[in-house]
């Protein structure tokens, strides 16, 4: 159902999340560096990749599309009258599905092809974010401003938040969290 949902208010979701792509996509090459950079700080890694796992590789997306989904409602949520059930929703949808293509990215290349290559890998952040983003525009259109998916939204940021920081420093033995040889 689109009541409430203006043209000028469909422009500013479509402008403001193209403009999130790019700023995800640019903000995930540092971040991809910062723990090395840092001289392997334990609070870095919490938020930077520490090593080349799928796992610790999600964070490229997960930190920055949470970032950015958290400074956009902050300073619109006034101006652009923006619901918090529905922007959060479409950010958890955005930061979940931005993930779920990159793991089945990388397991499609080198599970089904056996094809390793540090340019597929980077290509997949490329193919992610837009991916996650387009469709949080539409969730952000259509979806019905509800409580229980404002806790669904805020339940999937703290548990992989935590899973982040957890994982970080105790990965289980599984294929996601091994870095590739």
């Amino acid at each position: 159902m689109l009541t409430n949902f203006s043209n000028r208010d469909a422009r500013f979701a479509k402008i403001y999340h193209w403009i999130g792509i790019a700023f995800v996509c640019i903000v995930s090459v540092p971040l991809h560096f910062l723990y090395e950079w840092s001289g392997e700080l334990p609070a870095a890694g919490l938020f930077a990749p520490i090593n080349e796992s799928i796992w610790e590789h999600l964070k490229l997306v997960f930190w920055p599309l949470l970032l950015w989904w958290g400074i956009g409602y902050v300073l619109f949520k006034n101006s652009k009258n923006l619901s918090r059930y529905k922007w959060f929703t479409a950010a958890a949808v955005s930061a979940f599905l931005s993930m779920a293509v990159i793991v089945a990215w990388y397991y499609t290349w080198t599970g089904g092809f056996h094809i390793e290559s540090p340019v597929i890998d980077i290509g997949s952040l490329f193919i992610a974010v837009p991916i996650g983003q387009l469709v949080a525009i539409h969730v952000y259109r259509v979806v019905e401003p509800r409580m229980i998916y404002l806790i669904l939204a805020g339940a999937f940021f703290v548990v992989f938040a935590g899973m982040f920081f957890l994982f970080t420093f105790f990965a289980p033995d599984f294929p996601i969290f091994i870095p590739p040889t």
